[in-house]
């Protein structure tokens, strides 16, 4: 493993990584690093959260000369959360250099970034629009823009923004070098490295681990012309506090929210065709809780952190499953847990396998909440029949009321007989979930521990199955297993009605 001071850093950017706590690079940072400071133009492709910001920000800061006042490296990124980022970013990693960063974006004043701008800059982080804007305006010239980054370039494809761009690179010195990130590699975003890249080096980090464990993950498959009504009865099923609904196109996200609206539903519309000022709006109302369903493109995906968002559905199935852990990452959060539904047409039913395979996951098929526990097992209950276990070190006599309010199934002798009565129990599994006869059995004895005598019956049928124990021991049955997993399903136990 290299680290920060094996890279050739100069002493003051050292300086200001050491204070930061930065010891080992990440790998994007470890193999892009070598690559900018020998001069090569680098493609990186790596998702939000790998440490990419530093990839390219340490190299750009180590080219600067400060005793130039003029722009000598520019950082274009798709929105303006992600510039205010990137600026914040760059200003503490270049605590101890002499050198202007200035940040301009939409949004703000321009004749303030204008008058910025006139004081001096360095390096310009910027919004692809407000770039545009201040370039007309002769405000900003990039003739001495000797090293050029582009940040989350497959986002500024979806805003639309790829012309506005090229336009901005060809006003740079055709000497300059480049460097492009970008979680994905559409080919578009092929085309315009190919285009205006120099013999570029591909650095590729595809991350072992995709933090999902949070998150209960689901799929829905449905006919693709029932996508719309099913949506809608999955939220009023789901209930979510709120949700950000995925579409893989900008029309889609417009479509869905006029349909869901003409529902009657609390929604709007997040994507690229949409002004500054308008999405600002959006993202505030939504943060704010103000607005409980968010149609979104994969724009919302990166660098939107909401602590509410209990659901995320994807309306439309991601393109890859970078983008898929991008997306249901927006749930889960602040140690809660989420949930994250894709729906899938027929067609699209194998996606859900390749998707599993790339991320390590399991996606089960929905179920309704009738259907299974929407939380966590009930600790009380749990603690209460684990404190009965450990005192008597027998097992405890159930309720007397059980016999009576089970609705179980006597021997019909009716004058307390050899045989004894049993209660028969409903468990919300079966077959179809991949449970049998052997599974129950296992679960009743070593997660209810029961003994053998006191399990008579054991019933799997397609959706659910049938057990019938000892009446004293029903009660503490349902209670040991009622909310647990069996073969990675939460399983609900109910005493049976007649």
């Amino acid at each position: 493993m290299t680290t920060f001071k094996e890279l050739g850093l100069s002493p003051a950017i050292q300086q200001a990584l050491d204070e930061l706590g930065y010891e080992d690079p990440t790998p994007i940072q470890e193999e892009a690093i070598p690559e900018l400071l020998a001069g090569h133009d680098v493609i990186g492709q790596a998702q939000t959260g790998t440490g990419k910001t530093a990839a390219f920000g340490l190299p750009l800061l180590q080219y600067l000369d400060p005793a130039d006042d003029e722009v000598q490296a520019i950082v274009l990124t798709p929105t303006r959360e992600l510039c205010i980022q990137v600026t914040q970013a760059l200003r503490s990693m270049a605590e101890h250099l002499d050198i202007e960063i200035v940040a301009v974006f939409g949004g703000a004043p321009i004749r303030s970034q204008q008058s910025q701008l006139r004081s001096g800059a360095h390096v310009v982080v910027a919004t692809v629009g407000r770039m545009m804007d201040l370039m007309s305006r002769r405000s900003l010239v990039l003739t001495a823009a000797r090293f050029v980054v582009l940040d989350e370039a497959d986002e500024m494809l979806d805003l639309g923004f790829i012309e506005d761009v090229e336009k901005i690179l060809r006003m740079c010195p055709s000497g300059r070098q480049t460097a492009l990130f970008s979680a994905t590699m559409p080919p578009p975003i092929q085309k315009l490295a190919e285009g205006y890249m120099y013999d570029p080096v591909t650095v590729r980090i595809t991350p072992k681990t995709l933090t999902v464990d949070a998150i209960q993950q689901a799929f829905l498959e449905v006919p693709a012309r029932e996508k719309a009504a099913r949506l809608v009865e999955l939220l009023k099923i789901e209930e979510p506090e709120q949700a950000i609904i995925f579409t893989r196109t900008k029309i889609g996200a417009s479509r869905l929210e006029k349909t869901l609206k003409d529902k009657g539903l609390d929604v709007k519309a997040l994507h690229g065709d949409m002004s500054q000022g308008s999405r600002d709006g959006v993202m505030i109302a939504f943060k704010d809780h103000r607005v409980k369903l968010l149609v979104a493109t994969d724009i919302a995906a990166r660098g939107l952190d909401v602590e509410h968002v209990t659901h995320v559905i994807n309306y439309d199935v991601p393109n890859s499953s970078e983008i898929y852990v991008h997306r249901i990452g927006r749930t889960g959060r602040v140690g809660r847990t989420g949930r994250a539904i894709t729906i899938v047409t027929p067609a699209e039913r194998d996606e859900i396998g390749r998707i599993e395979r790339d991320v390590n996951t399991t996606i089960g098929e929905w179920e309704s909440p009738e259907d299974r526990l929407e939380h966590a097992p009930r600790p009380r209950r749990r603690e209460r029949g684990e404190r009965r276990r450990r005192e008597a070190g027998e097992e405890p006599a159930g309720d007397p009321a059980a016999d009576g309010a089970s609705g179980g199934e006597s021997d019909g002798t009716g004058d307390g007989g050899k045989k004894p009565a049993t209660t028969k129990l409903f468990v919300n599994r079966g077959e179809r979930s991949g449970i049998d006869e052997e599974d129950l059995r296992w679960a009743l004895r070593e997660g209810a521990v029961l003994p053998d005598e006191a399990v008579h019956d054991v019933r799997v049928l397609h959706r659910f199955s049938f057990v019938e124990v000892d009446p004293d021991q029903a009660e503490r049955t349902v209670e040991f297993l009622d909310g647990t997993k069996l073969k990675g399903k939460e399983i609900r136990l109910e005493v049976a009605k007649n």
